[in-house]
């Protein structure tokens, strides 16, 4: 089988596969050839997971993790209409296997031969794998997953290791421990410590935190933007960003202070943020209305003001839009608004306040987390006008 595939450069895609590398991110799918039932339904559920979430796969070609992950993604691509060229690599060894390994060509998954990359010997699979993929998930393994993992990590890239695998081939455990004992000096990009221990729960049902993890290294624009006046609710704002950022990850959660890189023009990078965002929150405290220079007309009203820019865009643009009253705010008439705002007063508003602050936010995640899953299955168009918050406090 995979002397029937492609034999490219381990490494350097052709002109296809860069396109196609482009448009989404790879994770390599690493670990033992020897699968029990638990083992078996962790790799399916990764499978699933990583084509619900729009990412690649990278496989290999043997038995185990490498057969149920690849089965998995692709009959989840399958019922979603979509073909696996160009969202799947096998790196293969094939017949090589029988002197490399020691043993004849394992009856692994059995791709398609545009989705195959041919390799000499265990090196090259190893050089193929790390170069294409972005991120890694580490299911169980031997010592070969092992180097695998300590490479990809030595190359910057995030690696994910499920420590919950244990047995003989539980390298996955000790990848998890390496990772948390250096992690002030080599942490996880857009990922917190708390995120990322989250990783050692079982699961039960589903892939648990894996593809927000995930989304949340490989980000490279946000999804969620937050609207907010710094002389109102600076404080309220600041744990609405950290509580979105735990559970998303920070890189896809945009909040001015904290999110614009330094020399970059402030104002296009929040141009830039909120025309990359699926969401925006609003956050209106008690001195969202207040007067402007004049000390008359509120600052809302002025043609420059930045908070009145910001949602007009996102109404302009379609956005789902998630007003949130804090401070004992109440949301202004629309006598009170621009005219360009009034579309505002058509989503529903949430009043968060300390005494329900966790149950809200619950609410306002998992609203999000609708929205951003109805863009994928869209194929990324926008949520429409008339989408936005159904949070009820």
């Amino acid at each position: 089988m995979g002397s029937e595939g492609q034999r490219n450069h381990p490494g350097v895609p052709d002109e296809a596969q860069a396109m196609t590398d482009h448009r989404r991110k790879f994770v390599l799918v690493i670990g033992t050839g020897w699968t029990n039932a638990a083992k078996r339904r962790v790799a399916r559920m990764i499978g699933m997971t990583l084509a619900d979430a729009g990412f690649g796969l990278i496989a290999g070609n043997s038995t185990g993790v490498d057969y149920w992950v690849a089965d998995s993604f692709c009959a989840t691509l399958k019922q979603r209409e979509e073909a696996p060229q160009g969202a799947f690599w096998q790196i293969s060894l094939g017949w090589n296997r029988l002197f490399e390994r020691g043993g004849l060509p394992l009856p692994g998954y059995a791709a398609d031969k545009e989705c195959i990359v041919a390799v000499d010997d265990v090196e090259a699979w190893k050089r193929a794998a790390i170069a294409r993929c972005d991120a890694a998930v580490m299911v169980g393994g031997g010592r070969g997953a092992l180097d695998i993992a300590r490479r990809i990590i030595d190359l910057g890239k995030p690696v994910f290791p499920l420590p919950f695998m244990g047995g003989l081939t539980g390298n996955s455990d000790f990848v998890f421990q390496e990772i948390l004992k250096t992690w002030e000096g080599h942490s996880v990009p857009g990922v917190s410590r708390a995120q990322f221990l989250q990783l050692s729960e079982p699961w039960v049902s589903g892939t648990g935190q894996l593809s927000n993890l995930l989304r949340g290294t490989l980000a490279e624009t946000p999804d969620i933007f937050i609207s907010y006046r710094r002389s109102d609710a600076p404080a309220a704002s600041g744990r609405i960003d950290n509580d979105l950022s735990e559970h998303f990850g920070g890189r896809r959660v945009f909040l001015d202070i904290s999110d614009i890189v330094p020399g970059h023009a402030w104002d296009d990078s929040i141009d830039e943020a909120l025309q990359a965002s699926q969401a925006g929150v609003v956050v209106i405290g008690r001195s969202w209305m207040l007067a402007g220079s004049d000390g008359h007309t509120p600052r809302l009203h002025a043609a420059n003001d930045v908070v009145r820019k910001e949602i007009a865009d996102m109404i302009r643009q379609g956005k789902a839009i998630f007003p949130l009253l804090v401070e004992g705010a109440r949301l202004p008439e629309a006598a009170e608004l621009p005219e360009e705002l009034h579309a505002l007063l058509r989503f529903q508003a949430t009043t968060i306040d300390n005494a329900g602050w966790g149950a809200t936010m619950q609410l306002l995640i998992r609203e999000i987390e609708a929205v951003i899953r109805h863009q994928r299955n869209a194929g990324g168009k926008r949520a429409g006008r008339s989408s936005g918050s159904n949070v009820q406090a």
